[in-house]
């Protein structure tokens, strides 16, 4: 009985095409890291925009072409600038200002009386926010503030106009992850259909299917993009259906040949030879 036992055959368990493939994918360290990395940018895309701090279209005035920087902003030699700004549009002057911790005091004196509600240029700012009367003189022509610092982190910096540089960033890695995984199921789609349709027809069909596709192959991609967003206007939909359907082309060569190459199984000459169509 051993020596029965000893000479059965151990179980061989067959792997699949997809698992023939994922073991080839691992054995590169390159492919792998590159899979990570995607993977890595891909989730950060996504869900990246809800954790930052600022909207993608929100505009800073006060914060125009800022470098990136780890510590907040205003730095310590704007607080003044940003200061003096808020106070020209209350069209008063500046009597003095002092700092304390994350407040500011200032003093500001006018020729004719302050309104209260002048406050609000402060809020206004950037740099401000929580804008109280401290004090007032009899008169009205001379009134103390405080107000406290806004602190504002930009790790990319801001653009031309004041956007946050990092939401902006995190924003159009969405997109373009959007517009190449979309763009891509519809030229896998249109491209498969298509081919299998034209090599399943052949003959005269299949020339005729073909020529159209060497007409669209002649038409730049640019131009037909252009064309597209002239006659529909910019949409974000229209973006992956151009690209969609651009390249679909090859797509349709590859599984037209294929269908072509595949000679007919004999179940199916078998069924042309009993009457079935088709």
């Amino acid at each position: 009985m051993t020596d029965i036992a000893a000479t059965v055959a151990p179980t061989v368990i067959g792997r699949s095409l997809w698992g023939d493939a994922w073991a080839r994918l691992k054995a590169n360290r390159a492919a792998m890291f590159s899979l990570y990395y995607l993977a890595l940018i891909g989730v950060v895309s996504v869900f990246g925009p809800w954790f930052v701090p600022h909207q993608y279209t929100t505009i800073y005035a006060d914060y125009v072409r800022m470098p990136p920087s780890l510590s907040a902003y205003p730095k310590a030699d704007m607080i003044e600038t940003a200061l003096t700004e808020a106070i020209k549009r209350m069209r008063v002057d500046i009597k003095e200002w002092r700092q304390e911790g994350n407040q500011v005091f200032v003093t500001v004196k006018s020729t004719r009386p302050i309104d209260d509600r002048n406050i609000r240029y402060l809020d206004r700012s950037d740099a401000f926010d929580d804008t109280k009367i401290e004090s007032k003189s009899p008169d009205g022509l001379e009134v103390t503030m405080s107000a406290s610092i806004k602190q504002q982190y930009f790790l990319f910096g801001t653009d031309n106009t004041g956007r946050d540089l990092l939401s902006r960033t995190l924003m159009a890695g969405r997109i373009s992850l959007a517009i190449g995984l979309l763009a891509g199921v519809v030229a896998v789609v249109i491209g498969v259909v298509y081919g299998a349709a034209a090599g399943f027809a052949g003959g005269k069909v299949d020339e005729v299917m073909m020529r159209i596709v060497d007409v669209l192959y002649s038409l730049p991609f640019i131009f037909f993009v252009i064309m597209l967003v002239v006659f529909f206007g910019r949409n974000f939909v229209l973006m992956f259906l151009a690209v969609g359907a651009v390249l679909w082309l090859d797509m349709a060569r590859i599984v037209r040949g294929q269908a072509l190459s595949i000679p007919p199984p004999e179940y199916v000459q078998a069924a042309g030879a009993q009457g079935g169509g088709p």
